[in-house]
Parts: structure tokens; sequence; C-alpha cells
């Protein structure tokens, strides 16, 4: 698996529109080919949003997409500074006795 890591500093005032924004992308990354499952953590206005992939073509070929270059287009006119977005590859996924990933993705759900 591989993440894909956004972090900026939301203008004050801004962390809604900020998250609204996120939505919408969301809703139009679910159908792209090797998207597994997003989230978005805030502390105070600093948010951090990770999407993660099955497969390092998929992150790549989202990161190189009008899509992707859209979103930080919108979300630099509501940051502090430019966001910082970097790509992972995974190395150690742990989860609980309930289960978070499948077994296809190496979970044990």
């Amino acid at each position: 698996m591989f993440c894909r890591v956004l972090e900026m500093k939301v203008q004050p005032g801004k962390m809604e529109p900020v998250l609204a924004i996120i939505a919408q992308q969301v809703e139009k990354v679910k159908s792209t080919g090797g998207f597994l499952f997003a989230q978005a953590m805030q502390c105070d206005d600093d948010l951090l949003v990770v999407s993660s992939w099955r497969t390092e073509k998929d992150i790549r070929g989202y990161a190189a997409s009008d899509l992707a270059r859209d979103l930080l287009a919108r979300l630099a006119t509501l940051s502090v500074e430019p966001p910082i977005v970097k790509s992972f590859a995974m190395k150690l996924v742990v989860e609980g006795e309930e289960g978070f990933f499948s077994h296809g993705e190496g979970g044990e759900g």
C-alpha cells in the first residue's frame, strides 16, 4: 500500500470550507482505480489529509492527475503557506483484533 499525505496550515476561520473541498475531492476520487480510503485530521488550524492507494502505479497516476492539481490549487487559496504533499510506501500496518484491513490488503479483517 501507498499513502499520499497532504499537510497544511489553514487560514484562521477557513477550516470549514477546506474540509468541504476535501469531502468533494474524496467523492470524485472514490471511483479512481486503486483508491482505498482517505482520512482528514485536524488540530487547531493544522490539517493532515492521508489518502491510501493499492499500488505505486495508482498513487503516481493520481498524483499526476488534473484532479490532484486542482485540489492543490483550491487549497492554496485557503492556506497560510502552500500545502506540503508527499507520497510514502507503507512499511508496517498493524490493526486491532476487530480488523480494519481485509486479508487481501495484508490485514486480518
